[in-house]
């Protein structure tokens, strides 16, 4: 997944459409499934919304769903366009402020375990194709050694 991350720098444009299509209603679900270079829990889904509020116009917001969650907590982050254009950052730094109602209540990233996995993370998401993103994590600024691939789950549209 190295080899691949670098190769996509510039190669697509991502956008957050590509994460939850701009024809998809506010708060609901699509479902991103993953797979990731860690040693272990290596498969898990991140679950996009977009916000109801116009005010929240420009990001998106989400969360993970893995199954350490009762240790680390849901991991919630917001999503918007990065500095680097046609990348996307996954910012857990930031927590949305609602949710649908089928998920998890929200809490910091602070909270449990999750401090040590999600406080001051963002993934930067480069694009592979319409479905397919790629990640890479950085903590408190700097890039960790943690990759992952993203596919989206059929929404109805393309």
């Amino acid at each position: 997944m190295t080899a691949l991350f670098e190769a996509a720098k510039g190669f697509r444009k991502v956008t957050l459409d590509d994460f939850v299509p701009a024809t998809v209603a506010p708060l609901a679900q699509v479902i991103h499934v993953g797979k990731n270079t860690l040693p272990a829990h290596t498969h898990f889904e991140k679950r996009f919304c977009r916000p109801r509020d116009p005010a929240d116009s420009g990001v998106l917001f989400g969360y993970n769903h893995q199954s350490l969650s009762a240790f680390t907590g849901p991991g919630y982050f917001v999503v918007r366009p990065a500095s680097d254009e046609g990348e996307v950052d996954i910012d857990y730094t930031a927590v949305p402020n609602q949710r649908p109602d089928a998920w998890p209540a929200i809490a910091p990233n602070s909270a449990r375990l999750g401090r040590f996995v999600y406080a001051g993370m963002v993934d930067v998401m480069r694009g592979i194709s319409p479905h397919v993103t790629i990640g890479r994590a950085k903590k408190g600024g700097r890039w960790t050694d943690n990759w992952f691939v993203l596919v989206r789950e059929e929404t109805g549209v393309a």
